[in-house]
């Protein structure tokens, strides 16, 4: 009988995949995203969240395949660990900063109003630039991300109404939050 962890676990494999094997690829995300995303929302109690997390899993994982000398259960899982508990310190700074801007605006009613007209010009700005992004991304890239971020459908649901596989579906996602990020990263730099 076939065993597929063992399988993945062998240098065969990781030879296959570091090759820019999409086979082998598809047979790890079939295998262990399921799983991986029952981790994240443990962990995030997001499901939004926690499917980002395991999507940007698997893009590190394609991105480094070239790298990689060992894989198993406990690779994947602690790389998704590891993104969770990056979000969670990111939510956690969030939060920081929310309270202490909350607590600054008590204080001085008149900066607030100013950084408040900021504020608004600079979510103006990020606003359009994140409109033209998702207006480069590629026609069907597009019509997903749009359906799931904007619109607020889930992945199966696109998957459905798209005649495409749900898995079609999340590498279109993945591959346009990659390129969104490629292009907003400049202009989110020069705001901080």
């Amino acid at each position: 009988m076939f065993d597929q962890k063992q399988y993945i676990e062998s240098s065969k494999f990781i030879d296959l995949l570091q090759k820019d094997g999409v086979k082998a690829f598809e047979l790890l995300f079939k295998l262990y995203y399921d799983k991986l995303l029952h981790l994240a929302k443990y962990y995030t109690n997001n499901a939004e969240d926690a499917e980002e997390i395991v999507q940007d899993v698997f893009l590190k994982l394609w991105e480094g395949r070239k790298k990689i000398t060992k894989l198993n259960n406990s690779y994947l899982f602690t790389m998704t660990k590891n993104g969770c508990l990056d979000y969670l310190k990111h939510q956690s700074i969030v939060l920081k900063k929310s309270k202490e801007l909350y607590d600054n605006q008590l204080a001085d009613p008149l900066r607030f109003i100013q950084n408040e007209t900021a504020s608004y010009i600079l979510e103006k700005e990020l606003d359009q630039k994140i409109q033209e992004s998702i207006a480069a991304l590629p026609t069907k890239q597009r019509e997903v991300f749009v359906k799931s971020r904007m619109d607020g459908k889930k992945n199966m649901e696109i998957a459905q109404e798209l005649k495409i596989s749900k898995r079609t579906v999340d590498t279109h996602i993945t591959l346009a939050l990659k390129a969104m990020r490629l292009q907003l990263k400049e202009f989110l730099m020069l705001m901080l």
